[in-house]
Parts: structure tokens; sequence; C-alpha cells
């Protein structure tokens, strides 16, 4: 399953951390508080508990979208590509 992370955090260290979990879970940044990538369902859940502890008592806001290939391969992206190999073609 593809999932698309976004996320509002006012604190830097608290946001550093957010972006290190996700990177852990080999996910690629698309935007400077967007990450997308694939993970098995039980991952998912699992990555939002490790997010929820990373924040906790912090001014965060995160969602995490589950995305169907159809909307993956339909989305549009306007602007320059990821880096090549991480994460999905978005164009």
């Amino acid at each position: 399953m593809h999932i698309l992370v976004v996320y509002d955090i006012t604190e830097d260290h608290v946001r550093n951390k957010v972006a290190e979990v996700l990177r852990s879970y080999g996910l690629a940044r698309v935007q400077k508080s967007a990450y997308i990538g694939r993970l098995p369902p039980a991952y998912v859940k699992e990555l939002a508990e490790r997010l929820a502890r990373a924040v906790r008592g912090a001014n965060a806001d995160i969602i995490i979208l589950k995305i169907d290939r159809r909307t993956l391969e339909t989305m549009i992206r306007i602007g320059p590509p990821p880096p090549s190999g991480r994460g999905p073609a978005l164009h």
C-alpha cells in the first residue's frame, strides 16, 4: 500500500525527529513536509504509533493518507521531479 504523510510541526527538533522516523520506514521526501512510500498495512499502524510517540506533547498535526494505485497513477505533479530512485514516479 502506498501512503502519503503530510505534517505541520512548529518545533524544529520535533520536525526533524518525524522526518527521521519517516526515512527509517523507507519513505521519500516529496516536499518539505510531505513523504511518500510503500508499506505493508501492518507497518502503517506501527508508523502511526511511532509518529504519535515522536510528537507527544508538541504542537504537531500529522496526516497519513492511504493511496490506491489508480490515484497514484493519475497524480499530477507540477514542479521538479523527486530525486531518482526515491519513491514512486509521480509524473
